[in-house]
């Protein structure tokens, strides 16, 4: 009589323990809550999406100041404490978080992602030294000549985009457009803000990255550029005005005198549309004398997520569900990166600020045309060395031969593991 007794208790005892869980076992009740670290607000609308989509998924969105974000990033990953599941890296430092192996593996479980349908430049930069995919980017960059129709009706005889891109198809036909354009203007018309304008498009010019097996290398574009940003100044054919100044802001504008602006894709929705609305309808986009991208943002999931299932459901939906991402390019404008949407939408945009141009057939066939082979971690360093250098070589304030030992020893200063010749 006791044993059934005892049986009858132990019984008892499993089943409330089925019914209320064992100690110390925790469950998950409710939505899972996943944290999203970026630097712009762009991610809003997309996160709105998906959580109406996925209700068992929250996403807590925080945003950190552009010019803070590396820095306050970078110990949060290291540490661990409070670290996003989910963060996102700009073009200028993306191969830095890889590198220091912040990102997950997207090629392994959970992941086992396939990004055949994803424009292969943005992959390779998204793709570690051991050549794993570790971020995925929604969008592609390549740059675009935004040109004037007013002024380029008056002083080309056209404002046909195709048409405009002939008087900029080659360093020397640049040249002869802006000695062209000041003379008829009586020097009052610039072709260009500044020279700082031209480094995206001369740096995608190379036959090689910075470093190649550990050595410093110089390509022969970079020294040729010295010539002619040095002919873009003397002869008075840029107004002299820095990237990112209050005056940058304002050659944009209806009254400027500035006739080009040199801007990747998203430049046209987040730089020109928004400092620059009283000109809309008088823009169109053209080619340049090369293929060139600028930025771009990734997004990958921290590799000691204990969300990574729920992580990953969003950075797919960002950059590989084929209906979002037509209802992104609607939405915003934004040029993709997925190839199968952007050939499926191409023929059909038409953006009122640019005349009615349908810029992502544009942007279609130039983005098929960038390596993304020359990206490395040392850009963002050698890249500002390069043109502080090239800057004072074109003030006259160093020689040529000047300017680049003074790059070599910077470079050399700040990367004693290099080699330098």
């Amino acid at each position: 009589m006791k044993l059934k007794k005892l049986i009858l208790i132990g019984l008892c005892l499993v089943l409330a323990g089925m019914l209320v869980g064992c100690p110390g076992e925790k469950k998950q009740e409710g939505p899972v809550t996943i944290q999203l670290w970026s630097f712009t607000n762009e991610l809003e609308k997309p996160i709105e999406y998906f959580m109406e989509r996925h209700p068992d998924i929250i996403i807590e969105y925080t945003i950190v100041p552009s010019e803070d974000y590396p820095t306050k990033l970078k110990p949060t990953l290291k540490s661990g404490e409070n670290a996003p599941d989910i963060f996102t890296g700009e073009a200028a430092y993306i191969v830095q978080f890889m590198e220091a192996g912040f990102y997950d593996n997207l090629e392994q479980d959970p992941y086992n992602v396939d990004a055949s349908k994803l424009l292969q430049y943005t992959v390779d930069i998204g793709t570690n030294a051991d050549g794993n995919i570790c971020a995925l980017s929604w969008q592609a960059t390549p740059g675009a000549i935004f040109y004037r129709r007013s002024m380029a009706l008056e002083y080309l005889g056209t404002d046909d985009p195709a048409e405009v891109a002939t008087y900029f198809s080659t360093w020397d036909k640049m040249l002869d457009t802006g000695r062209m354009i000041k003379e008829a203007s009586g020097g009052t018309v610039f072709l260009i803000p500044g020279i700082g304008d031209l480094q995206n498009m001369i740096m995608a010019q190379r036959s090689n990255p910075w470093v190649v097996d550990g050595k410093l290398v110089i390509d022969q574009q970079m020294i040729d550029f010295f010539d002619v940003a040095k002919q873009f100044k003397d002869e008075g054919l840029e107004a002299q005005i820095g990237q990112w100044s209050p005056a940058w802001f304002d050659a944009m504008k209806a009254d400027s005198n500035v006739f080009t602006m040199l801007l990747p894709t998203w430049g046209l929705h987040y730089v020109l549309k928004p400092n620059a609305p009283d000109s809309s309808g008088d823009w169109g986009a053209c080619a340049g004398p090369y293929n060139w991208y600028w930025g771009g943002t990734w997004l990958g999931v921290y590799k000691n997520s204990e969300h990574k299932a729920e992580a990953w459901e969003f950075v797919k939906m960002m950059t590989l569900d084929d209906e979002f991402m037509t209802w992104w390019a609607q939405e915003t404008g934004d040029f993709l990166s997925n190839t199968v949407v952007v050939e499926n939408i191409k023929d059909d945009f038409s953006e009122e600020y640019l005349g009615g141009q349908n810029h992502y057939q544009y942007f279609y066939e130039a983005a098929q045309k960038i390596d993304g082979s020359l990206f490395s971690a040392y850009d963002q360093e050698l890249n500002s060395m390069y043109m502080n250098q090239l800057n004072l070589y074109v003030e006259d304030q160093v020689t040529k031969e000047e300017a680049i030992q003074n790059f070599k020893d910077e470079v050399q200063n700040a990367y004693p593991e290099l080699i330098v010749e």
